[in-house]
């Protein structure tokens, strides 16, 4: 049976995204915006989100889609490399950081954020039918609060944040 985590979400109102003077900001000219497997797997997000659906008992109506974002992409990158390397799940790093912080290291000033992340899917049509079924992962992917995404696999080490820039 495939595991996945319940999400972690934060819908928070921030005055500043600076990052702490201890977090070094991340560079993430090098992570690709989209690639075959980005392309593939938002259209197929998409797809989720341009239908109303019901996550748990709570409905949420068809919303608009999601947009991919390099520095998204770079978040989502290296929380599954690290998930991958310690042999972990959990939405906080090997190093102790949340997705808050993760956020802070590229610089990113948001409004909303959340992730998903999930274990030993084998492909994206199965990780996303996973967190379909469960209602917080659901309404992640729905909310109309988030307005680009990025998403990495690594190792079956699945990892995607949305975010709402401010």
């Amino acid at each position: 049976m495939s595991k996945f985590i319940l999400i972690f979400v934060v819908f928070a109102t921030v005055t500043s995204c600076a990052p702490s003077p201890t977090l070094k900001a991340v560079k993430s000219s090098k992570v690709p915006i989209t690639s075959n497997f980005h392309q593939q797997f938002l259209s197929q997000i998409n797809v989720v989100r341009s239908k109303g659906r019901e996550c748990g008992k709570k409905y949420f109506p068809a919303t608009k889609a999601l947009t991919l974002n390099r520095d998204l992409n770079h978040v989502a990158k290296m929380h599954s490399q690290d998930m991958f390397k310690h042999q972990f799940l959990e939405h906080i790093s090997s190093n102790g950081d949340t997705l808050v912080e993760r956020m802070q290291r590229v610089n990113y000033e948001w409004r909303a954020i959340a992730e998903n992340i999930a274990h030993n899917q084998k492909s994206i049509g199965q990780v996303i039918d996973d967190w379909l079924s469960s209602p917080g992962h659901c309404s992640n992917m729905m909310s109309p609060a988030y307005t680009q995404t990025g998403i990495a696999n690594v190792n079956r080490y699945w990892t995607q944040v949305y975010a709402a820039p401010k």
